[in-house]
């Protein structure tokens, strides 16, 4: 299932795994927003973090990467 919430938690795992690409500030952003998903508060994150989970997610689709959790 592809919510923005799963979207978000992968390239979060993906960062975590892989080459550090997101900095702690834009790690700091996407918690964020996943917190508003679930308050219900509309938060979203800034576009140049969201350009670099599109890197990370065409990343991740090539690779066919799965987290191990």
């Amino acid at each position: 299932m592809n919510t923005r919430e799963n979207i978000l938690t992968v390239a979060l795992q993906y960062d975590s795994y892989g080459e550090k690409y997101l900095t702690d500030f834009d790690r700091m952003l996407i918690h964020r927003e996943i917190s508003s998903i679930w308050n219900e508060s509309g938060y979203v994150v800034p576009e140049d973090v969201e350009g670099k989970i599109q890197v990370k997610l065409r990343i991740i689709n090539q690779l066919q990467w799965e987290s191990p959790y």
